[in-house]
């Protein structure tokens, strides 16, 4: 018996040996096909594996082999920051015109630090969004990896902050891009996240301008879109911001938007055009053609709003599927909040209870101002910060 034991050690370098001698590519192909979760557990395995996984290569496959889309939730009490995902799609009803509900326990992740209240994050963009600890101090976040990564001050004497976040699809570099808060500005401070350097530079903007308070961008490929005030006119216009080539450009508010918030339908900027009449019609606003400047317009039978007397609550279309689904979410969490997932073309509705807040012991205080949002077709990102 002894012996056979004796036989069954294999020692240390005879293990490191077994490890070097499996395919690197095909370690590499296994890992593909895990979960995000998974893949950034097995980090800690080996530093073969870590230098696998943290691979721009790896992570820009891994992302286009295998999207998973989903529903990225961030939910602010007072100063803390609450982030959770979930699922966007169920595959097995995905197609049919059954409307269901269900009920999701949120999985919370608080983020170890004070937030600067009442400013919203930036939308998520390729697996990052962006928010600020304090009035002057961006913060990047990963909720893939659960990491932030928080930036140096952009300019000394901007005292508060608007910040936007972009993404290069053809070098593939996130950019974080910040103005002063409120005022007009002829320039702006750009960062590119993972950059030898990592130091703010000044890039000047045309025209002078100041970004609307209420505005948190939107990416599209490669273009970041933001609704701005041009500096000495009463003139409001849709900014917008090359990541790759850092040039900025004006389209003019058609005339019968308001300042909607800005989402992407189907690749193309949009806004929902906010109607007077109490009906359940809604309208999508799409740029076309960003260099023409041309705009189209289309309706859908679905409500531009939609309350639950219940609740007291109104819920605010906060974005588009890659589906079609239009997604309602009420401005503030309560115990009894869900999420509305309304697809027009089948007039079919998907609503999904979002419980577990409440009864989680970070979160004890229910008499702040709970904020929930809510950005859709969110990306997983093993891009370590």
């Amino acid at each position: 018996m002894e012996q056979q034991k004796e036989k069954i050690k294999v020692s240390k370098r005879q293990r490191t040996q077994l490890t070097l001698s499996f395919p690197l590519d095909l370690t590499s192909e296994i890992l593909l096909r895990l979960p995000e979760k998974s893949v950034a557990r097995f980090r800690c395995v080996s530093k073969l594996w870590l230098s696998i996984t943290t691979d721009p290569y790896f992570i820009r496959l891994f992302e286009t082999r295998y999207p998973r889309p989903s529903l990225l939730l961030c939910f602010t009490e007072y100063d803390k920051l609450f982030v959770s995902l979930i699922p966007q799609y169920h595959h097995s009803l995905q197609g049919s015109n059954k409307s269901y509900s269900c009920s999701h326990r949120l999985d919370l992740y608080q983020f170890q630090f004070q937030l600067y209240p009442n400013v919203p994050p930036t939308e998520t963009v390729q697996g990052l969004f962006c928010f600020q600890q304090s009035a002057s101090t961006p913060i990047v976040c990963n909720p893939s990896t659960r990491q932030i990564l928080t930036l140096s001050k952009p300019r000394m004497s901007w005292e508060n902050l608007t910040i936007f976040l972009g993404y290069d699809p053809v070098e593939c570099k996130h950019k974080v891009m910040c103005m002063p808060f409120r005022r007009s500005s002829d320039v702006c401070r750009v960062l590119t996240l993972g950059s030898a350097e990592e130091s703010w530079r000044t890039v000047k903007t045309k025209p002078k301008h100041r970004s609307d308070s209420h505005t948190s961008g939107q990416c599209i490929k490669g273009v970041v879109y933001y609704i701005a005030y041009v500096y000495r006119t009463s003139v409001w216009v849709i900014m917008s911001f090359d990541v790759r080539s850092e040039k900025f450009g004006m389209i003019q508010l058609p005339s019968d938007v308001m300042m909607n918030p800005i989402i992407a339908y189907e690749g193309r900027l949009a806004f929902v055009r906010r109607e007077t009449k109490k009906d359940a019609k809604l309208t999508l606003r799409i740029l076309e053609d960003p260099e023409k400047r041309k705009w189209s317009s289309k309706g859908f039978l679905a409500p531009v709003w939609y309350k639950d007397e219940s609740l007291s609550t109104y819920f605010y279309v906060r974005g588009i599927t890659h589906a079609g689904e239009f997604i309602y979410v009420p401005d503030t969490y309560h115990k009894s909040s869900y999420i509305l997932f309304c697809d027009p073309v089948r007039s079919s509705f998907r609503r999904f209870e979002l419980g577990g807040i409440m009864e989680d012991k970070a979160v004890v205080n229910t008499l702040y101002f709970h904020k929930l949002h809510a950005f859709p077709n969110h990306v997983e990102n093993q891009m370590s910060l």
